[in-house]
């Protein structure tokens, strides 16, 4: 086939694609017209206030959304700025007939209508998103042999497993699912923030090694840019990191990027407490020289841990182990909640004092948490510890 013949096809397909595009839009438009005139009926019918009627106003929006998307696609708009676009458009159609109802009539204007056009007009984007991408971004998936080799060298070291106490699982169960219903609010936000400002997944999967040596889907809010690891591979993010979202940010700081992980608790695949997850495909690096590494994997991996209330974002694998081996010593249910209640004060107040120097009060901890040589972090840049207390540098551990 020669280049003409080659430009050719390429030509047809475009313009193939081109109008299908077009044809979905047209149904698309088609189907809101049918919808308009159904919640106007209702409205004139005195139902604004029913569910039917906000239904109808939630698809609504939801399919405008979809087919502003698809009439876009065709621009000269980044394709970031369809997805911003095709909101923007809903919404503002919405918010126009809002405030004339508000400025003429008043009585008839209803905020609570307000907020389904707006959560429908957010949801026709996620929905456009999973259709053309992915709600998720599944991150350096390592391959069978990866994880078939992280497995054995597990079972090697640690050897059979033992069980979850009964009353810590059922303290794990009861805890996250009143966590995710109390979080959902905070999920919306955060879902919005992050598609507003670079659309695209929603989630981050991280494959860390669980219980046992057991791959697993590691579940976060999404607080890089898409694909931020395509050209490095798993890394460590530094403290200023470019590819951090401004959203992401305040996530990072907060915590509240470690949302989803209470969907891991539920799964079996995570505690509230126990030694922070990593990456699959860095574990494996570890263990080839530091086989007991293995030993931090003997229980399930925490959404908070000892080493991360305690230690520092950079610390070495032989000093992550010390922390956790320590951990594993002494857990008790107790200690669990002494350390989810350190992990929160360090998110939600310490790393907000302007004068906090990253360290918790020794006494604080029970056990003692072992001391770290002066100047043995994981960060050669790093300034050292001082004798009394690894520093917390307010970065998550894992």
């Amino acid at each position: 086939m020669d280049k003409g013949q080659i430009e050719g096809t390429q030509g047809q397909s475009v313009t193939a694609e081109r109008r299908a595009s077009q044809a979905i839009a047209v149904f698309l438009m088609a189907a809101i017209a049918l919808l308009a005139a159904v919640w106007f009926a209702l409205q004139s019918t005195r139902q604004a206030s029913t569910w039917r009627s906000a239904v109808v106003l939630l698809v609504l929006h939801a399919l405008l959304t979809l087919a502003m998307r698809r009439a876009l696609a065709f621009t000269s708009l980044r394709r970031d700025w369809q997805y911003r676009a095709a909101f923007l458009i809903s919404a503002g159609i919405y918010l126009i007939y809002f405030g004339w109802r508000l400025a003429f009539q008043d009585h008839a204007a209803s905020w609570a209508n307000l907020g389904t056009a707006l959560l429908g007009a957010f949801l026709g984007g996620l929905a456009a998103t999973a259709l053309e991408m992915s709600l998720w971004e599944d991150n350096s998936p390592p391959s069978e042999r990866i994880r078939n080799e992280v497995y054995q060298r597990h079972q090697q070291v640690i050897g059979p497993l033992h069980p979850e106490p009964a009353l810590k699982r059922a303290f794990d169960v009861c805890l996250a699912a009143l966590g995710l219903v109390a979080s959902a609010p905070a999920w919306l936000v955060s879902a919005f923030f992050i598609w507003i400002e670079d659309p695209g997944p929603l989630l981050f999967v991280k494959n860390s090694v669980g219980k046992g040596g057991v791959n697993f889907h590691q579940l976060k809010l999404r607080t890089m840019v898409r694909e931020a690891e395509n050209s490095t591979g798993p890394v460590l993010a530094s403290e200023e990191d470019e590819r951090v979202l401004v959203i992401g940010r305040l996530l990072r700081r907060t915590a509240l990027d470690e949302l989803p992980q209470l969907i891991n608790i539920l799964r079996g695949e995570m505690s509230f407490v126990g030694p922070r997850p990593q990456r699959t495909v860095l574990v494996r690096g570890y263990l080839e020289r530091l086989p007991e590494y293995a030993e931090r994997h003997a229980v399930l991996p925490g959404l908070a841990g000892l080493a991360q209330v305690a230690g520092d974002y950079y610390l070495t694998p032989r000093q992550k182990l010390r922390f956790d081996r320590l951990y594993i010593r002494y857990r008790s249910l107790g200690f669990d909640l002494r350390l989810i209640v350190l992990a929160f004060s360090i998110a939600f107040w310490f790393r907000w004092q302007k004068n906090w120097n990253g360290r918790l009060p020794r006494k604080w901890f029970h056990p003692p948490i072992p001391t770290l040589p002066q100047g043995r972090t994981g960060n050669p840049s790093h300034p050292p510890y001082p004798p009394s207390l690894p520093k917390n540098r307010g970065e998550k551990g894992g």
